[in-house]
């Protein structure tokens, strides 16, 4: 399965239109919709988590990406993946990784604590990155 479609699966799942045994969670046992980074991010001050959603919303601007709903939603931004994963260009793959490490991480994280199914979301994402990395690692020689 390519990346954007593993995305596009993920959102899915969370959005509860696909079992979560689609992706080897287990059930996940509470309402994803409502998990945000504004709210979860523990390792960031309050004022900084404050300003979370207009930071991730002008991320999502500088790449063309209209959000739905909250901007630092875990859904939102699963979503946002699902689009930039379409492209495997190095630069998207760049901004794909910044995103990551910076944003969708940390949140799943701080989210696996609340809902513990999320802890295998948590692990494939970040393989993910790790394979993000070794491609633009690759592709730079």
């Amino acid at each position: 399965m390519d990346r954007g479609a593993f995305y596009l699966l993920v959102f899915l799942v969370l959005r509860g239109e696909v079992p979560p045994g689609e992706l080897g969670l287990e059930k996940l046992g509470c309402d994803v919709s409502k998990i945000l980074a504004s709210e979860v991010r523990r390792d960031l001050d309050p004022v900084t988590r404050s300003l979370l959603p207009k930071a991730i919303a002008q991320f999502y601007e500088n790449y063309g990406y209209e959000a739905a709903e909250a901007p630092d939603s875990l859904v939102t931004m699963v979503a946002f993946m699902a689009q930039l994963a379409r492209n495997p260009a190095p630069e998207s793959l760049k901004a794909q990784l910044r995103f990551l490490n910076t944003h969708l991480l940390p949140t799943l994280k701080y989210a696996a604590e609340l809902c513990p199914a999320l802890q295998h979301l948590y692990e494939l994402l970040l393989e993910d990155a790790k394979m993000i990395k070794s491609i633009l690692i690759h592709v730079g020689r």
